[in-house]
């Protein structure tokens, strides 16, 4: 391994919650790097240190693959991992028949090797590869899209109506949002981390080799752009990207931070709340 060189940069901030509930994988040793957004049940939980589910969730999945010392399948550890969960959620009496307690994470992790970056994904954190040519490849798709799709066409009616605050919005999207988390791990759904046996089903994973890439970016959806500032020509990851790139994901993070500050009440920008948990790695081939 030690023939490859490698930088890299990132940044987790916390968005309006409580607590951060993204995180950041680094395992430099083991050429381990992920991004993971923590996804809190839909019934109020906080444990006796204050903590809530989505937090416990990708902290575990962080210290979990943060202390991996045998190589293994990335797929063989996510099923352990998800296990781990399952065991962590009987624990604290969680009904696991009851989607909307359970505690999940989406992510994005890779592992780089001398021959190529493996990847695995689920829920809709991203993962894109940038070449030298400055071609984007996104190797994963957002799983939850689709669903959230209605609940954004309800809340722009919502707007249409006249209603004028976030929270007066998200009361017409709760119980799409609330139906949305039933399809967790079902075929026509989108995969998420949740310690559910079907979690394992809905995994992404491959590995691409390393001939001419120059960047790897790990995103959770905290970062993504609002669709209406992407030029409409352009492709929207590729925007993403080069944004990112260009600007530095320090500077990329402020200015997304500014623009949700001067729309506090999702009306300019679509989105379920003022500013999500934001978290990004880029990863620079040398």
């Amino acid at each position: 391994m030690n023939n490859l060189n490698v930088t890299y940069e990132e940044i987790t901030k916390k968005g309006v919650g409580v607590l951060n509930e993204d995180a950041i994988i680094m395992h430099p040793k083991a050429n381990l790097y992920g991004a993971l957004d923590g996804v809190s049940s839909l019934v109020p939980y906080l444990n006796s240190k204050k903590e809530t589910g989505g937090f416990i969730a990708a902290n575990l999945v962080k210290n979990y693959f943060e202390s991996v010392t045998d190589p293994g399948s990335l797929k063989d550890h996510m099923i352990e991992v998800n296990d781990l969960l399952r065991e962590q959620m009987v624990l604290a009496n969680i009904d696991l028949e009851k989607k909307e307690e359970l505690w999940g994470a989406a992510l994005a992790i890779v592992r780089i090797q001398d021959d190529g970056v493996e990847f695995i994904q689920t829920g809709d954190c991203m993962i894109l590869a940038v070449y030298a040519n400055e071609e984007v490849r996104p190797l994963t798709w957002r799983q939850v899209s689709h669903l959230e799709a209605p609940a954004f066409a309800k809340w722009q009616e919502g707007i249409t109506k006249g209603l004028k605050s976030q929270k007066e919005l998200h009361e017409t999207v709760i119980d799409t949002i609330r139906k949305n988390r039933y399809r967790a791990n079902t075929d026509g759904g989108y995969g998420v981390l949740n310690g559910e046996k079907d979690a394992v089903r809905f995994f992404e994973y491959g590995k691409i080799n390393l001939t001419y890439l120059k960047h790897i970016i790990l995103l959770t959806d905290g970062m993504f752009l609002p669709t209406n500032i992407v030029p409409e020509q352009s492709s929207y990851w590729s925007f993403v990207a080069q944004r990112i790139l260009n600007k530095g994901i320090k500077l990329y993070t402020q200015e997304l931070l500014e623009l949700e500050d001067s729309d506090p009440e999702c009306i300019q920008h679509i989105r379920f709340k003022k500013s999500d948990d934001k978290t990004a790695m880029v990863i620079n081939f040398h």
